[in-house]
């Protein structure tokens, strides 16, 4: 009987752990998605940022950009950096920790067109599919 109840007990605790287990990992998993949609939207408007402030020099003819008004922005569970290429940019946006802050790496450039895939934390390139996630909120 007393063997019984312990099997019963552990059957119990087991069932816990992985109902705990599984709970923690669709949390994750949420905010991991609203990461990625959050990089995604901050990466197109950062990107719209920099393209008004390259069309602006180059309408004034002076060539200079205020770095001041283009700082690269923050996104939650991500790294982003800025190329600039004459009249041309790229930025990229990877996962901070691959597959615990997100799994899409972004890509935009001038096109303004925000590109993603999962490169195990490495770059997303030009080639990549165009970003339409969503949130799910």
């Amino acid at each position: 009987m007393a063997i019984a109840l312990v099997i019963i007990a552990l059957v119990f605790v087991t069932a816990l752990g992985l109902h705990a287990y599984k709970r923690m990992m669709e949390s994750r998993e949420a905010r991991m998605t609203e990461n990625e949609y959050n990089t995604a939207v901050t990466l197109w408007n950062y990107a719209r940022l920099v393209k008004s402030q390259i069309d602006e020099a180059a309408r004034q003819g002076t060539g200079v950009i205020d770095f001041y008004k283009i700082t690269v922005p923050h996104s939650s569970g991500y790294k982003m950096s800025l190329e600039l290429i004459s009249h041309s940019f790229r930025i990229y946006a990877i996962p901070d920790r691959y597959n615990r802050t997100g799994r899409l790496s972004f890509y935009t450039d001038s096109t303004i067109t925000v590109r993603a895939s999962d490169r195990s934390g490495g770059r997303a390139t030009a080639n990549d599919q165009e970003y339409a996630g969503t949130p799910n909120l």
